[in-house]
């Protein structure tokens, strides 16, 4: 049978799960501001049940009002909670997965901004990266008290009828910061020696275990190193998880890092696929309970690998679910080919951060599967999208599921705008995916793509569509009011990025944001010696920051580039440039190559064509999406494109 490791029943304690496939918890920010599930929350989970997980592991669950991370978090801290989550499980559990409640206190992690109460930890350790709120060091009888808390949380669970119990112990959280010897610098009994700093966490599983009896499994969370300086290592928490496992732990979930270490925890395009699984192989090979492996482990091959390897006994996949929920019955069914992939470009998580709900950029149905199920058209139409970038590709394929007759146009050579750019650079090359997965999803739809074309206002008398969608995407801005702009050294970030101009051996880069980073990075790999200018005070700000510390790390190590911050182009010759900062000028010469990457513009040649009636006079609809619109990331894209077309 293939997938044969993947899909072997497992047996956690008594209980047996149908597949070792697992989603791992994942906060959404979809919740009311009470901690209870809404019915986006409720239909996307149970979608991706419906599709063969094994089990689910929903998110993060506060269990005190103190510790709650995001304001539309999952919570169980009143009884009040009780009913929705049932609700959530029944419609889960509906298709035969498990589901684990993973309860959990925010501590230094939480953010009185969004709480309205001051965090808590072991030690006033804040954190910057959530506000650097002062944290009020708990005192032994309140430490028994958030005990109470979990184990008042592990009941609603039991009540609620999840099958497991997950005690977060990961990521920085409340009970890692007891277990952590740079956040937690008590001198009573929870702190000091290794033994102190693993008693809050013996605690809590005592209680809970109390609470809910033997029947259900209880497992815990782990960041198996806090991938800071000074932090513990996995040596500490193969003895903590020995500990629990001699009291009855049921399984440990293995994941790592903390917030001053999140791209560990959050891996980014940058980082190898199954990163973590040499530590969950750590674990596994010192532990006699089962263990789940996770970090961005993104189709059923790698984790039948991490399975048949030793390397877990069951696989988290998150991302990978979240891109698509039918991931495992397609690789079931023999249509791995059809899989939409994860990108790992963090758009899911980074929203977060802001207060904002989570999304995907290669699926944006994801929290909305039932607002954007796609409904037949009530009259087929004859439709054009100009432009082949990824709203283009979207619209395009709703607009022929929906029915319609449907012609992609892209003038160049190669579909995927300016993601092309973006997956230049070797480390950002998962970008590409995400443009062979739209082409292949138009082309499984009925869209006729033509490349090398572009639409004019004589190609759309000859065609007279119904409808037409301008999707034309952006374009380099070259400042035409600089000295020299026309030297024939200038050129921009997308003509390098096709090939078009070859790579000079001594490069100015103008523009260190995300593009001008990815054509540096895209230069140097291919020899070139590069200088990026960049006006501001840092590069790449426009990065999600998971990319941003991984892209700080690997220009500490480049010696081909050099970054000149606060620093503008003023003039260019035929082999020099004139730069200026701080009131001072300086010439670099020697210069072969010019490259400008900076803020992209809006290509609306399209909508001054048709602006003057030739819609009216060929009665045809007309749309706009993606970034001929405005310039924005490429989930915006997407998004655009998709609405574009549902509207037709």
């Amino acid at each position: 049978m293939a997938y044969k490791y993947a899909t072997a029943i497992g047996l956690i304690g008594n209980l047996e799960i149908k597949n070792r496939i697992s989603l791992p918890p994942m906060e959404k920010n979809w919740c009311d501001r009470l901690g209870n599930p809404t019915r986006r929350f409720i239909d996307y989970y149970a979608e991706r049940a419906k599709h063969g997980v094994g089990s689910i592991t929903y998110e993060a669950t506060y269990i005190d009002a103190r510790g709650r991370g995001n304001l539309f978090q999952l919570g169980l801290w009143h009884d009040d909670n009780i009913a929705s989550h049932k609700r959530l499980n029944e419609a889960v559990q509906a298709y035969g997965c498990r589901t684990s409640a993973e309860i959990n206190h925010g501590g230094r992690n939480a953010n009185t901004h969004r709480t309205g109460l001051q965090p808590a930890g072991p030690s006033n350790v804040p954190l910057p990266m959530v506000g650097g709120h002062q944290l009020h060091e708990l005192s032994a009888d309140e430490i028994a008290a958030v005990v109470q808390s979990f184990r008042d949380g592990a009941r609603r669970a039991a009540e609620a009828e999840y099958d497991m119990i997950t005690i977060h112990a990961a990521h920085g959280y409340l009970i890692t910061s007891f277990l952590s010897p740079v956040n937690n610098r008590r001198t009573d009994r929870y702190g000091g020696s290794e033994e102190n700093r693993q008693r809050f966490a013996l605690e809590v599983y005592r209680a809970i275990r109390d609470e809910v009896g033997a029947e259900v499994p209880v497992g815990i969370r782990v960041s198996a190193e806090e991938g800071i300086e000074g932090g513990y290592e996995i040596s500490s928490t193969v003895d903590l998880i020995n500990r629990l496992a001699s009291m009855g732990l049921d399984f440990v979930d293995v994941s790592t890092g903390v917030y001053e270490s999140i791209e560990d925890l959050i891996q980014p395009m940058d980082m190898a696929q199954g990163c973590l699984l040499p530590l969950a192989r750590q674990m596994k090979e010192a532990v006699q309970i089962p263990v789940f492996g996770a970090g961005r482990i993104v189709d059923i091959e790698l984790a039948e690998q991490a399975i048949s390897n030793g390397d877990c006994d069951f696989v988290h996949m998150g991302r990978a679910f979240h891109a698509d929920p039918r991931l495992l019955s397609k690789s079931l069914d023999g249509r791995k080919g059809d899989i939409v992939g994860c990108i790992a470009c963090n758009k899911c998580c980074m929203e977060l951060f802001v207060n904002k709900p989570s999304v995907c950029t290669v699926n944006v149905a994801a929290g909305r599967e039932q607002q954007f199920r796609l409904t037949e058209a009530p009259k087929p139409k004859s439709v054009i999208v100009a432009g082949g970038g990824m709203a283009g590709m979207e619209a395009a394929r709703v607009a022929a599921e929906r029915g319609h007759e449907v012609t992609l146009y892209e003038k160049t050579d190669r579909l995927g705008g300016w993601i092309n750019v973006l997956s230049a650079p070797l480390n950002r090359a998962a970008w590409a995916r995400a443009v062979i997965d739209r082409a292949r999803l138009c082309e499984q739809a009925g869209v006729e793509i033509v490349l090398g074309k572009e639409v004019t206002a004589s190609l759309l008398r000859d065609k007279k569509p119904d409808a037409l969608i301008a999707a034309t995407g952006t374009r380099p801005f070259i400042p035409k009011y600089l000295p020299g702009y026309q030297e024939p050294i200038v050129t921009n970030y997308d003509d390098v990025a096709r090939g078009r101009v070859a790579p000079g051996s001594n490069v100015v880069v103008v523009g260190g944001q995300q593009v001008g980073m990815a054509i540096a990075e895209f230069l140097t790999e291919s020899g070139s010696r590069a200088t990026v200018v960049e006006a501001t005070g840092s590069v790449a700000s426009d990065l999600e920051f998971m990319a941003q510390k991984m892209l700080t790390a690997r220009l500490a190590k480049n010696d081909l580039l050099d970054i000149r911050l606060n620093t503008n182009i003023e003039a260019i010759q035929s082999d020099s440039v004139l730069l200026q900062s701080g009131g001072k000028t300086q010439t670099l010469a020697g210069i072969d190559l010019v490259v400008f990457a900076l803020e992209r513009d809006m290509n609306q040649d399209l909508q001054e064509v048709v602006s003057d009636g030739l819609l009216d006079e060929l009665g045809t609809e007309f749309r706009a999406a993606g970034d001929c619109v405005w310039p924005g990331e490429p989930y915006e894209a997407v998004l655009s494109g998709f609405t574009a077309a549902a509207s037709l």
